[in-house]
This record gives structure tokens, C-alpha cells and sequence, in this order.
């Protein structure tokens, strides 16, 4: 499908697919754990198809109150089992959190010790050679990380090799939107031509952990 549009009235497509990969996996007996919980209608969102949400946010400023069946904590994704016990999760969820965490592999290998045994975790991050960024980079040579808030930004082959080093195994990665996807103007495509897969605006994956 083709969009076109204005930011201020465009849903953005990676919010929308990881939700539909969401409800795959999730039931209403499920503890969720979402990384990067400062947002409270998208938690909101995600909360109305689980028993509990535990909500993990960085910053004590940007932790929201607990509400219905809502309950946050503020600390580190590099040091989950200070605030969770192992195997307690059934999902998890992460849209454009891991880009901003120093040590991934960390990150990583906590997230695998929480989840239970067949839980899955949902990352969703901008691809490093996105469209729009590889024109860019053709005039201006390849962007210096880190960058504002991003201390890195994943290819492909960046995700596969973080996982291989993770205690997870069992992996997909799905490359999100061809086309202008951000800013002012949004102009793209939800299905990546298999030939531009390298150049799709996000990456969704799913990580799971083998019972």
C-alpha cells in the first residue's frame, strides 16, 4: 500500500506493524514488559490486550504515574534483573529504544534472562542505510555515531551479528516502509521491494526464547 501525507496527520507504519505482530503473540493472561515506556497512549494501547504491562523507563522525570493494570518502574534495559525477576515476562516490546542503549549486548542477554521460556521480544529500530539517509550519505560520507541521541544505528547484518552474540538463537528480522517515512512529508510504500531490502526505512524483529 502507498501513503502519502502530512506528519501531523500520517500514523506512523512502524507503530502500526508492531502492533499487528503484537496481538499475534500476546494473550490476556500475558505479562508485558515494554522498554521506553514514557508514552502513555501507546502503553495504553498495548495494555488493553494483556493482564499485566510493566513499563521500564530511563528517566525518573519521564515515568508516568501507574494506572489499571499499568505498573511502571524506572531503571536501566542494561540492568533488567535489578528491577525484574528471570522468567517473568511472556513479551516484551521495544519501538526505538535499543538504538539509545550503550551496551546492547547487555541489553540483550538481560532481556533474554526475564523472558519465560517461549516468550518473544518485539525491537523496532531505523535501519542505519535507510533510503533517504544513503542519498544523503552519497553527498555528505557516512554519518558519525554517536548522533544526537542514537549511539548507534543497525544494519542488517549489525542485527543478525548482535543477536549471534546473545544468549537468544531464534531470530526474524522484517524490513518496514520504502520511501520518505519522518519529517514534514511522509511519501511510501509499507512493502519492501525485495531488491531495496538493504535500503528499508525500520527494522522489526522478533527475538524468542526456546523453551
Amino acid at each position: 500500500m502507498l501513503h502519502l501525507g502530512r506528519g501531523d496527520r500520517t500514523v506512523h507504519f512502524d507503530w502500526v506493524s508492531l502492533m499487528r505482530s503484537y496481538r499475534r503473540f500476546v494473550f490476556s493472561t500475558s505479562t508485558v514488559l515494554e522498554l521506553g515506556a514514557s508514552t502513555i497512549e501507546l502503553t495504553r494501547e498495548l495494555s488493553r490486550d494483556c493482564g499485566e504491562l510493566i513499563g521500564l523507563e530511563l528517566l525518573p522525570e519521564r515515568t508516568p504515574a501507574d494506572f489499571d493494570n499499568v505498573h511502571y518502574v524506572t531503571g536501566d534495559w542494561q540492568t533488567l534483573t535489578r528491577y525484574l525477576e528471570p522468567e517473568t515476562i511472556d513479551v516484551a516490546v521495544a519501538s526505538h529504544v535499543i538504538e539509545h542503549v550503550p551496551d546492547d549486548l547487555e541489553a540483550m542477554n538481560e532481556l533474554f534472562t526475564v523472558l519465560k521460556p517461549g516468550g518473544v521480544a518485539i525491537l523496532v529500530t531505523a535501519n542505519r542505510k535507510r533510503l533517504t539517509r544513503t542519498i544523503i550519505e552519497m553527498f555528505t560520507g557516512d554519518r558519525e555515531f554517536p548522533w544526537r541521541e542514537h549511539v548507534r544505528e543497525y544494519t542488517e547484518s549489525d542485527l543478525v551479528d548482535l543477536i549471534g552474540a546473545s544468549l537468544f538463537q531464534k531470530y526474524a528480522v522484517l524490513p518496514l516502509v520504502f520511501g520518505i517515512h519522518g519529517g514534514p512529508v511522509f511519501f511510501y510504500s509499507e512493502k519492501v521491494p525485495r531488491r531495496f531490502r538493504k535500503n528499508a526505512h525500520f527494522w522489526e524483529v522478533h527475538i524468542f526464547k526456546e523453551q
